[in-house]
């Protein structure tokens, strides 16, 4: 097997912007991208909401994902490369003791220079047709208790792209440069072994200096890599890599269900264009003020995609190697998410489900925020809470200065970030409160 400098496991959006990164600031290292699935992004990535915002109550989430927001802006509009970006804002739906809540957040955003609008409950109703504010229709949505909508925060820098065509947009610079990949590779095993072999039955021992000096693969790809420095960028699967040596994951899988809902021909189509929210014409993705239920227009597919903030599933420590074991449930929508739409926007009681799918989220349940740390030979980036796209760009840059050993990442546009904030041994970032 050809020798490798750094070997990635893992081709979603955290894997694919190490490798780009670590590239682009070391030209001529030999970097191999290994994943289980076919192409790049195949993973969670693909089955993700593929939204970005900087609207995020921690200085650090809003630094992270400020940066990558504004590489992604270069990348579709002056470097014009389409990753099906689209600018149509965030708009919270807010009750009175969540505007109230609220206030600290914004003030910390409005000093990063995040920039947010409020809108008063007339203004809402005048640009969102058929917005029921006092949220306590008739129906399931009378049991669910809505609270009724005071204002909306408004959030302009934020939107959707396309997890295919950026996760692709990387996979080709990375192509470019000399990387390579190996799909449907898998890594099964962390190899350890001490720095100076005794030839003894059971080394390592408690007392030998050790370090993961292979990684076993199988697949298309079978055999066992040597690399100086091993980048796992898993996601949900680390922990399946990482317990087995002894170390903590950090990282919590949870499934997430997303629905798209039929706008074409439907009572909906109101809302498919609405005015004064961006220059598309579209509407904002829209947070509801109960248990974080979103959704958000798919203009090319006539259709809008709906989904939830979970809290009462289960957390999985060692998810299933397949996807497709984590199915989308008709029922979830129908008693979870539907009560909550239908309270705010009538029309959604008579619309159809045309297609669902599930993914897992990477849960850091510590604070919310990802981590990106190293364990000798081993740097492990992660924890990103369903935000990984959002902040991927940057991320990318954090595991690039790690490797080489630098105290600051430098992300897009030029602000400065220590590397160590993201670590566990000198952790340094506020907790994220707005979850979604």
């Amino acid at each position: 097997m050809e020798d490798t400098d750094v070997l990635i496991v893992g081709a979603g959006i955290l894997g694919v912007t190490s490798a780009y990164h670590i590239l682009r600031n070391n030209p001529g290292k030999k970097v191999l991208v290994v994943d289980r699935y076919g192409a790049a992004g195949q993973g969670n990535t693909g089955r993700s909401n593929a939204m970005f915002r900087n609207t995020f109550s921690s200085r650090d989430n809003q630094t992270l994902a400020n940066a990558s927001i504004d590489y992604y802006l270069h990348t579709q509009y002056e470097a014009k490369k389409d990753i099906g970006l689209q600018q149509i804002g965030y708009l919270w739906l807010m009750n009175e003791n969540q505007l109230s809540s609220s206030e600290p957040h914004l003030k910390s955003m409005q000093a990063n220079g995040i920039q947010t609008t409020q809108l008063p409950l007339a203004e809402l109703s005048r640009r969102i047709p058929g917005l029921a504010a006092e949220g306590n229709g008739a129906g399931q949505a009378s049991l669910v208790g809505l609270p009724k909508i005071e204002a909306g925060v408004f959030g302009p820098k934020c939107g959707r792209l396309d997890a295919d065509k950026l996760t692709r947009h990387y996979a080709r610079m990375v192509t470019e440069m000399g990387g390579k990949f190996a799909f449907g590779t898998e890594a099964t095993r962390l190899a350890v072994s001490p720095k100076d072999r005794l030839g003894f039955e059971g080394e390592p021992f408690v007392w030998q200096e050790s370090s993961v000096t292979g990684v076993e693969l199988a697949g298309r790809l079978q055999g066992t890599v040597h690399p100086p420095v091993v980048v796992l960028a898993c996601g949900a699967w680390g922990n399946q890599l990482l317990e087995p040596i002894g170390l903590d994951g950090h990282c919590k899988a949870k499934k997430r269900q997303l629905f798209s809902i039929r706008a074409e021909s439907s009572p909906l189509q109101h809302l498919t264009h609405v005015k004064g929210f961006n220059p598309l014409g579209l509407l904002p993705m829209i947070i509801l003020p109960k248990a974080g239920v979103h959704f958000k227009p798919v203009n090319e597919e006539k259709a809008f995609w709906a989904a939830c903030e979970d809290n009462v599933r289960a957390l999985l420590d060692v998810p299933e190697n397949d996807l497709d074991a984590y199915r989308a449930e008709p029922d979830f929508y129908e008693r979870n998410i539907k009560p909550v739409l239908t309270g705010y926007f009538p029309e959604f009681s008579k619309t159809v489900v045309k297609a669902m799918w599930a993914g897992l989220y990477s849960y850091n349940t510590l604070d919310y925020l990802p981590f990106v740390f190293r364990e000798k030979n081993m740097i492990i980036v992660g924890g990103d809470s369903g935000s990984g796209i959002m902040k991927g760009d940057s991320l990318g840059r954090v595991v690039d200065a790690l490797y080489r050993e630098e105290q600051e990442a430098e992300l897009y546009g030029g602000t400065h970030y220590r590397v160590s904030k993201l670590s566990f041994e000198h952790r340094d970032v506020e907790k994220e409160d707005w979850v979604i």
